[in-house]
């Protein structure tokens, strides 16, 4: 008999997105929200319960705000069954994790986790899931595990005190210091659009990640700025931004190079990160580069969510295009198109129905995704070959997600000389 999982807060992104993940481990899955859930629970497969039927559970996992843990953890918790197990996948693990011991009987299990990433994943292939046990964990802590592991996440196993310590850094400084960014953007009155001319790849970068920053949820960044453990952090990084501004004001370039040496020798692997950053600029340069040069010609695209289309490419801007298809005018972002083939463009054309495939590959540092995709697309069968950068942080390789549309009739066997092809280049499919 499968075991029973409640989501608390299953109509949010990250518990839709636990209780998929239960279900695809073969959990039987239930949602509860304060809001009407059911319509979200029917497309997932899931069925709709209250927090007050907590007892008939195996498993009940809180996903839900930091400050409402303990109030979710004292409604919950009393009501549990002997050995089953109390969960919740907050952004911090003191409170928690006390407030859930607290509240749940000594014969409930208790077991904090943190999925290091967002909810809209298709796979957590080079994601890491935080997470920490109790004294009351015993029971669970290995199935729990195995769940996360065999959808290909890394588990790593730490205390309350140590998460917390080190997600002060990883999210509460990295948080600050973007919106301090973007704050300062604000206060100097910047329209972003008048410094594309005059855009570098460190400050393209830096821009795109404040932007995504900025696009979060502000209850959730101030609930993780407000832990105990963020303040001194925020502290030392104002004081260190201090002291450099002082030592430039009173013309003390010395000091500033010393600090900035310092910096740098504390950092340690410098050539690394910059083999990775310029990695990154690559990646986020070459489709644009393609498109800008295809000016006045005809080339079909992958949209968000899927969409296909074709048509000519007219204005081409910095950040965007003009794309007249045959039935409307479009502008397109360059980082919101992924752009297909000449084969694909045919398809589209004449209107050839085609199946698309996903296919994660893991090809090593200075192999080119788009001579991959070249190659594949000049197998019979294929209809295009679109590819988008799933993992790009190991030193040693890049994780490309393929998707490989293939006429319907023999699609399996162009899938299967797909992966031949790719297998025979001596390439690692994941």
């Amino acid at each position: 008999m499968p075991f029973k999982a409640l989501v608390v807060g299953g109509g949010g992104d990250m518990g839709r997105w636990c209780a998929r993940l239960l279900k695809h481990a073969g959990f039987e899955v239930c949602i509860s929200s304060r809001r009407d859930v059911r319509p979200v629970a029917e497309a997932m497969g899931a069925g709709v319960a209250s927090i007050e039927d907590a007892g008939l559970f195996d498993v009940v996992i809180l996903s839900v705000p930091i400050d409402a843990v303990e109030a979710m953890a004292a409604q919950a918790g009393p009501k549990m069954k002997p050995g089953s197990l109390l969960m919740d996948l907050s952004s911090l693990k003191k409170g928690p994790v006390e407030a859930m011991l607290r509240h749940a009987s000594e014969s409930v299990e208790v077991l904090g986790a943190h999925p290091l990433f967002g909810p809209g994943l298709e796979t957590l292939e080079g994601r890491t899931i935080v997470v920490v046990p109790t004294g009351r964990s015993g029971r669970w802590l290995p199935i729990i595990r195995d769940v996360f592991e065999t959808a290909g996440a890394s588990v790593e196993v730490s205390t309350p005190e140590e998460h917390d310590r080190r997600m002060a850094i990883v999210q509460g400084l990295t948080h600050f210091l973007y919106l301090g960014w973007g704050r300062a953007i604000q206060r100097l009155g910047i329209d972003l659009r008048d410094l594309e001319a005059y855009r570098t790849p460190v400050y393209g970068i830096t821009e795109t990640i404040a932007g995504r920053v900025l696009s979060q949820n502000p209850e959730l960044y101030a609930l993780i700025q407000s832990g105990p453990d963020v303040a001194p952090v925020r502290r030392a990084f104002i004081e260190a931004c201090s002291e450099l501004a002082a030592t430039v004001e009173k013309g003390d370039l010395q000091a500033f190079r010393d600090a900035f040496s310092a910096a740098a020798h504390h950092y340690g692997d410098l050539e690394g990160s910059r083999t990775r950053s310029e990695r990154i600029i690559r990646i986020e340069q070459g489709e644009p580069a393609v498109i800008k040069k295809s000016a006045g010609l005809e080339r079909a695209f992958v949209l968000p969510g899927g969409r296909k289309i074709y048509g000519v490419i007219k204005d081409v801007r910095r950040e965007d295009f003009t794309l007249e298809t045959p039935s409307e005018t479009l502008v397109l972002r360059y980082d919101a198109v992924s752009l297909l083939g000449p084969e694909g463009l045919s398809s589209l054309k004449d209107g050839s129905p085609a199946i698309g495939r996903d296919i994660l590959v893991k090809l090593p540092i200075g192999a080119d995704a788009r001579v991959l995709g070249w190659v594949l697309s000049r197998i019979d069968g294929v209809t295009g070959v679109s590819h988008e950068t799933h993992n790009a942080m190991s030193p040693d390789h890049v994780v490309y997600r393929l998707t490989v549309d293939v006429r319907p009739e023999r699609s399996e066997d162009t899938l299967q000389r797909v992966l031949a092809t790719i297998w025979g280049l001596g390439y690692e499919v994941k």
